[in-house]
């Protein structure tokens, strides 16, 4: 028998719902898995180097976890992993990661637990809830961690709005773009991000888009994480003038997402990268369409 999770790649936060708003993208990891006699792990696409490394692997360790958390011992397991979500690019590689490990140990060990609480102790690991909400779930998700529970809401994502994103080859560490992020903001800083976080669901909602470059215009995190993007107030600037809805920092960073309107993607598209060489960020330039299943694991046989 071989499990078999796949899990799609996620932008977090959407400019103004720090740490609560997220989505997910067609873009996978693929995680194969069946029990052996020795531990086996090859892995091939993004940060291979690193990730076959079992103590930089945040799948195995995320199973390791599920097992110790029930008190059983892991089996020996044959891994291959398909990566194709950029390492430390703000687009969830590691909620990827630890969706697809609790899957595959919630069905090894037979416990059968439903999403709801894999989401919990997804939460527990990536200790917050913006990626691995949509990870798990698929779609667009607001999330709210009260007490030990975790609430979740899925916001219907307009389709005249396409997703476009900017990967640049350089690297942003999570821990250190969070370091830079005050713990303390001004109450006129709150009030304005209430107001945008509302105004932004809202114009999900009733596909109002006219004002979306002022709300998604974030104050509490994007402008200590464009310390790491040179020019990044320039360039948003600039794309917005192109004719996109909103730009904005996936994650931690270094990756944008761009909001485009359908009809004017393909230009669009073409500005990014023109902007982009012209502040010497190297980068790769995609459209992805909106992920609404999340993470699925499938049990294959295995043919001897």
């Amino acid at each position: 028998m071989m499990l078999v999770s796949r899990v799609p790649a996620t932008t977090a936060n959407l400019g103004v719902g720090f740490d609560t708003l997220g989505l997910a993208l067609k873009l996978y990891n693929t995680f194969e898995v069946k029990i052996s006699h020795l531990d086996n792990i090859e892995v091939v696409g993004e940060g291979k180097e690193e990730l076959v490394k079992r103590e930089n692997n945040s799948f195995i360790k995320t199973i390791e976890y599920f097992y110790r958390l029930h008190n059983m011992t892991p089996p020996h397991l044959v891994i291959k992993i398909s990566s194709n979500i950029p390492i430390c690019r703000g687009l969830g590689s590691s909620a990827s990661a630890i969706v697809a490990g609790l899957m595959v140990a919630n069905a090894l060990t037979g416990k059968n637990l439903p999403k709801e609480v894999l989401l919990k102790y997804a939460v527990e690991l990536e200790r917050h809830p913006d990626n691995v909400t949509p990870a798990m779930l698929g779609g667009c998700t607001i999330s709210l961690v009260s007490n030990g529970e975790i609430i979740v809401k899925k916001i219907p994502f307009p389709e005249e709005i396409a997703i476009i994103v900017a990967v640049p080859q350089f690297n942003v560490e999570t821990e250190l773009s969070r370091k830079l992020i005050p713990d303390c903001v001004s109450l006129d800083t709150t009030i304005r991000g209430l107001a945008k976080m509302g105004m932004f669901v809202t114009s999900l909602l009733t596909k109002d888009f006219k004002h979306l470059p002022i709300i998604l215009d974030d104050e509490l995190h994007e402008p200590y994480r464009a310390n790491y993007i040179p020019n990044y107030k320039k360039i948003k600037e600039e794309l917005i003038s192109s004719g996109a809805l909103g730009v904005m920092i996936s994650g931690s960073g270094p990756s944008m997402v761009i909001l485009s309107e359908r009809d004017k993607v393909k230009q669009l598209k073409e500005d990014i990268k023109a902007v982009l060489f012209r502040n010497n960020i190297v980068s790769k330039v995609f459209d992805l369409e909106i992920d609404n299943e999340g993470a699925l694991l499938e049990v294959k046989e295995c043919i001897t």
